[in-house]
């Protein structure tokens, strides 16, 4: 049985930006990668010299994001919830962003994904959403619940085919060493850690999980051409190229390819490691 992967994701580049060495890597070996993205990006910001894109920032996005989602060697499912912007984003209110939809139709939607591609390993965001990002938290809230509805006839009856429950389930997540050390070079540098980004809207004293709560450590060295390849295709929000500023690329090669995840089910303990996703998945049968 091939192996197959669906990852729910908020934002067109939260595919590439976020684990998508993982993505190409898997795709590379034979997994069926499916990506799920729930937003249109309509009330992100733009990049300098793409202010002109502004009023039609959907259409750019979804260019950019099937492009990319091409060179991953993925397929692309869209959700079609409009972006509800960043943390306290007037966006936030507009009565069709994604954090607004109804709660249990966003769950169906999920579950009808994960009865159709019958996935053994489901990725999403965490809790926190990565940075507090509200689309990223709500991403999580609807994927964790579906992951388990899937499997039960009793729920979404009418949505087809069969229930079907996947094997693994895994949240983005990374370690607060590495945060430590990007706030202490910003403070070297004169900014400010706890109003990053292009909207100033990300504490970087606030994230990450200790070290012994990232269970998973996916290397993707021999795929960090085809992740930046991916990323440069989202040039309306920069290209993926902020993370090259703070170390040399030959660097960031040798040691950072390198995509972590806290393994939400079936639970392990604070300290478990593993390197592949799919350890321990049984590919002889579907689990319904």
């Amino acid at each position: 049985m091939k192996k197959r992967l669906l990852a729910v994701l908020a934002h067109p580049d939260d595919e590439s930006f976020g684990p998508g060495g993982t993505f190409a890597r898997y795709a590379a070996e034979g997994t069926a990668v499916h990506i799920a993205i729930a937003t249109d990006g309509a009330a992100g910001s733009v990049a300098e010299g793409y202010e002109e894109v502004r009023d039609r920032l959907a259409e750019v996005r979804a260019q950019e994001l099937q492009a990319a989602v091409s060179i991953l060697g993925a397929q692309l499912h869209t959700m079609g919830y409009r972006d509800s912007g960043y943390i306290n984003d007037p966006a936030n209110q507009h009565p069709d962003a994604f954090i607004n939809a109804n709660e249990q139709e966003a769950i169906g939607r999920v579950v009808r994904l994960i009865r159709e591609i019958r996935p053994q390993v489901v990725v999403t965001h965490d809790e926190t959403g990565g940075y507090f990002h509200p689309d990223h938290i709500f991403c999580w809230k609807i994927a964790t619940p579906a992951f388990y509805a899937a499997a039960d006839p009793a729920q979404y009856p009418d949505i087809g085919p069969a229930p079907y429950q996947p094997q693994r389930l895994y949240y983005t997540a990374f370690p607060n060493t590495w945060v430590k050390l990007f706030t202490l070079l910003m403070r070297l540098r004169g900014q400010d850690p706890t109003r990053a980004g292009r909207n100033k809207d990300i504490n970087f004293t606030k994230l990450g999980l200790p070290s012994r709560k990232i269970h998973a450590r996916i290397n993707y060295r021999h795929y960090w051409e085809v992740k930046e390849a991916a990323s440069a295709k989202h040039s309306s929000q920069g290209g993926g190229t902020s993370r090259s500023r703070l170390f040399p690329v030959w660097l960031q090669r040798r040691f950072m390819a390198q995509d972590t995840f806290l393994r939400a089910h079936p639970p392990v303990p604070d300290g478990y490691r593993e390197s592949d996703l799919f350890v321990g998945v049984n590919l002889a049968t579907d689990r319904t």
